[in-house]
């Protein structure tokens, strides 16, 4: 059977699957990894000196890396006089694709990265978007800088490297800008931010709820697009990540370290992690709460999900947050689930 559940904030409709007999293994998908030995960023990364050597090798510095500047073409759809659709090019390539690459030889889960890495990673990238907010454009360009990680070849990952992306963007995603725009409206209509109310909710329900720390609530949405899909809420509410400090960022890590490790539950799975934030200049205060989603790619998108743009979702979050739960309170291997 298939519960139709609608999302608080964008207002977008998934089909949660929850009469199902979950068999674990069906959701146990391990991480393909990337095929070779060569590493680009290891060869590119400036070999220790003297006898910085043994220490080297837990060095920390994150190194940023520019792999395409002008990176997006924006071309929209316009309509001639003769009534046919054609395209036609209506603003200049601009936006940039980057990369934050960890040191030679960190080739390990951000999961399991040393805990200083895996905060300068954060750091850099908390400082790679404060710069980038800064160039110049054109007034009337929208800018929105989308922070990802890949995991697995099956999530996009090009690269078993220890590295975050970074894109600059031209315009506001669409996804983005229905979480702006839900958001204002739940605002207007409760006077309360909806993020702050999911965390709260969440924590006092504790059907869906992974994890609970001083800063941070990690939950699994009631209306999850995807099975074992993991939102991860600051208690403290802010619209711009880039506005944290370096004790934030430490916190936020520390956070997000366990939520990656709670997926071992499912083995060592392929997921995407995102970062969601306030736009670049956007003043939304009050109105906007940034946060980081987790979502394993544990599964093909299949015809009806094409057909309708019907997310189909075959593990109830309940479920899928008592697994990851349980595995976080007790440390149970995953062949034991």
């Amino acid at each position: 059977m298939f519960e139709l559940r609608r999302d608080p904030v964008t207002g977008w409709w998934s089909a949660v699957v929850t009469d199902r007999n979950f068999e674990h293994a069906s959701f146990a998908v391990q991480a393909t990894p990337i095929e070779g030995t060569h590493c680009r960023h290891c060869d590119d990364d400036p070999a220790p000196e003297g006898d910085a050597g043994a220490e080297a090798t837990e060095e920390t510095t994150v190194r940023r890396v520019t792999l395409r500047k002008d990176a997006f073409h924006r071309i929209d759809t316009g309509r001639e006089r003769t009534g046919q659709l054609s395209l036609s090019q209506a603003a200049a390539a601009s936006g940039s694709w980057e990369i934050l690459v960890a040191p030679r030889g960190h080739h390990e889960r951000l999961a399991d990265a040393p805990p200083r890495l895996a905060v300068n990673l954060l750091r850099a990238l908390r400082d790679a978007m404060r710069a980038l907010a800064d160039e110049e454009r054109p007034a009337d360009e929208p800018r929105y800088l989308q922070a990802v990680q890949s995991y697995g070849m099956q999530a996009g990952s090009r690269s078993s490297h220890l590295n975050l992306e970074l894109y600059a963007l031209p315009q506001v995603p669409h996804w983005v800008a229905e979480e702006i725009g839900g958001g204002a409206r739940h605002v207007i209509k409760s006077r309360n931010c909806v993020w702050c109310s999911l965390a709260h909710a969440e924590e006092e329900s504790g059907e869906r709820l992974v994890l609970a720390e001083e800063r941070f609530v990690v939950f699994a949405p009631a209306a999850s697009r995807s099975p074992f899909e993991l939102m991860i809420v600051p208690r403290a509410h802010a619209a711009d990540f880039t506005a944290l400090d370096d004790d934030d960022i430490a916190a936020t890590t520390a956070t997000l370290q366990r939520t990656l490790r709670a997926l071992d539950a499912l083995g060592d799975p392929p997921y995407n992690l995102f970062l969601h934030t306030a736009p670049v200049g956007e003043r939304l205060d009050q109105t906007f709460h940034w946060h980081l989603e987790l979502h394993p790619r544990l599964r093909v998108i299949a015809g009806l999900e094409r057909a309708t743009a019907l997310a189909v979702n075959p593990a109830a979050p309940e479920y899928a947050a008592e697994v990851l739960r349980r595995h976080l309170q007790s440390g149970t291997s995953a062949e034991s689930l």
